[in-house]
């Protein structure tokens, strides 16, 4: 049985759906992420360009990954190999400053309108963790079937 006492340290837990992100609340407060998931998820969704790192002056604090683009490419086994290289570079900071010991990513498309994204984070210390990232195809299969340029 987990240990609901711990369930309010660390940093607010954001969970992914196909909206953008949300915050659960159990008695009123927000639960919370004590291990890696939460930085896991801003290192692989905030694309180059974030406003954000206009307040750092050190290029390497800058935040900012590939990851999302690379989902957005037509589903091919090129595309797959790209959202994996994609998820291992933007967490590959975690390895360099010693927060992981190691990170697994797996991506497969186990249908064909869907990419999952698998990653197993190892921190130094602790258990494992797994994030389960999945993306939908609907958005580009819709626009192969009606493109934007016909509708003009």
């Amino acid at each position: 049985m987990a240990d609901s006492s711990k369930r309010f340290e660390g940093d607010p837990r954001l969970t992914l759906n196909e909206g953008g992100a949300d915050l659960t609340f159990k008695g009123g407060q927000p639960v919370m992420d004590r291990g890696l998931e939460n930085a896991a998820l801003i290192s692989l969704y905030t694309e180059p360009g974030w406003f954000g790192n206009l307040f750092t002056r050190n290029p390497s604090q800058r935040i900012g990954s590939d990851f999302m683009a690379t989902q957005r490419q037509a589903i091919t086994l090129d595309s797959i190999n790209d959202i994996r290289s994609a998820a291992e570079s933007a967490l590959q900071w975690m390895l360099n400053d010693g927060i992981a010991s190691d990170i697994t990513v797996r991506v497969s498309n186990p249908v064909s309108r869907k990419v999952q994204t698998v990653v197993l984070i190892k921190p130094v210390e602790g258990d494992i963790e797994l994030l389960l990232l999945t993306k939908y195809g609907d958005n580009w299969i819709s626009q192969k079937l009606d493109p934007a340029h016909l509708r003009l």
